[in-house]
């Protein structure tokens, strides 16, 4: 590495040459316990152009860098020494990954460098009422005055226009994922907040994710009764957010993937009579067979009322369904699980399926159901001979 630094800066041929093992090798060496100092020497000597392109490969691997204490340090020195150009896509990159950034300390002391940069700060000049509140934010995020913080976190969520508003900007966004677990005070206020503007928040690319890490940091807390109420207003909604193809479709699989009991029976039921429909959406299908692969309990509830809709179907509809790109996953998952659990309801589908079998085989989507099917009719005939037999 010090042989390295020294014929770094030689010539910009040189560094030309010498920027090809660096990016191949971007993350070892960055992460290297004398990355710093080589990641500064870099800069120091490079010039224009060369500078850019160490931006370029940084912002790359940004997320790799941010999980190392060594790779965070010149990872913020990079977005310090950045142009605007790529101030604005580290600042997009943070945001998008924010959430799961603010789960550890070194992810929260990336967001707290970024908040300090002039640069972000520039970003709210075009609304000045929100560029003053961030500015008394600004000051209090830098003390340890949790009282002082509360105190201004209520007089933004006595106005919920503004509160939406602020949120939905990346620079709140990034500062409510800092104040956020600070406070058990404070984290209350924000989810009264949010309660009282649920879908406009929620189905918000950004304020989902502000919902997400209050719930997060309830649980984390032990605060289950308020968790447990989080989880309660999502199954609540679960239509709404489930057709929400962004965000909201985002949240209701996140807490899928939780495995609650009563969220999911709570979105089970919200989902009712539109099974059929969402089947033939991507992110809705998702949704549905998500509700087919939780545990025992769940899924049988959720299994009922899936297959109540299918058997409901009409015989134009259940082809399509079986045809299509995304309801076949959802037809297929569910004589699976079926067939797994319960054997009466298979048998309902088989029946139900039997008799479209010719229009579904010749195509590979309904030779997949075709396929778990066929089985099932030569075991009932198997058995009818051998019942005759005897």
């Amino acid at each position: 590495m010090n042989r390295f630094r020294r014929i770094f800066g030689i010539s910009d041929d040189v560094n030309t040459i010498f920027f090809y093992p660096i990016m191949m090798k971007f993350t070892e060496i960055m992460t290297h316990e004398s990355g710093y100092d080589f990641a500064s020497h870099v800069l120091s000597v490079c010039n224009i152009h060369h500078k850019k392109l160490f931006c370029s490969i940084t912002f790359r691997h940004a997320l790799v860098l941010a999980r190392d204490d060594k790779g965070c340090i010149i990872l913020k020195k990079v977005i310090t020494i950045a142009d605007d150009f790529y101030k604005d896509e580290f600042l997009d990159l943070i945001t998008d990954k924010v959430y799961k950034l603010s789960m550890d300390d070194l992810g929260i002391s990336l967001i707290e460098h970024v908040l300090k940069l002039d640069f972000t700060r520039k970003t709210t000049e075009n609304d000045m009422r929100l560029h003053v509140l961030m500015a008394e934010f600004d000051e209090n995020l830098s003390t340890s005055s949790y009282d002082h913080l509360h105190k201004l976190v209520e007089k933004l969520t006595s106005d919920p226009d503004l509160f939406v508003k602020f949120v939905k900007t990346r620079r709140g966004t990034l500062m409510f994922h800092i104040i956020l677990g600070k406070s058990e005070e404070t984290d209350t206020v924000v989810w009264a907040a949010i309660k009282q503007r649920f879908t406009d928040i929620t189905t918000d690319f950004q304020g989902g994710f502000i919902l997400l890490r209050t719930m997060y940091v309830f649980k984390k807390r032990g605060n289950l009764k308020v968790y447990d109420k989080i989880l309660r207003q999502i199954g609540l909604h679960a239509l709404y957010l489930t057709k929400d193809i962004d965000m909201g479709n985002t949240v209701i699989q996140h807490v899928l993937n939780l495995f609650n009991y009563e969220c999911t029976t709570l979105i089970a039921i919200g989902l009712h009579y539109h099974y059929i429909e969402l089947s033939f959406l991507k992110h809705g299908s998702q949704v549905v067979e998500k509700l087919l692969g939780g545990d025992d309990k769940t899924v049988l509830f959720s299994l009922l009322f899936i297959v109540i809709e299918i058997l409901k179907c009409d015989k134009d509809t259940l082809v399509r369904l079986a045809k299509d790109e995304y309801g076949n996953g959802v037809l297929r998952k569910t004589l699976e699980i079926a067939k797994l659990h319960r054997n009466d309801l298979f048998g309902d589908l088989v029946e139900k399926l039997k008799p479209f079998l010719d229009r579904l085989r010749g195509s590979s989507l309904g030779n997949n159901i075709a396929a778990i099917i066929d089985p099932a009719i030569e075991t009932v005939k198997n058995q009818i001979v051998s019942e005759g037999n005897a």
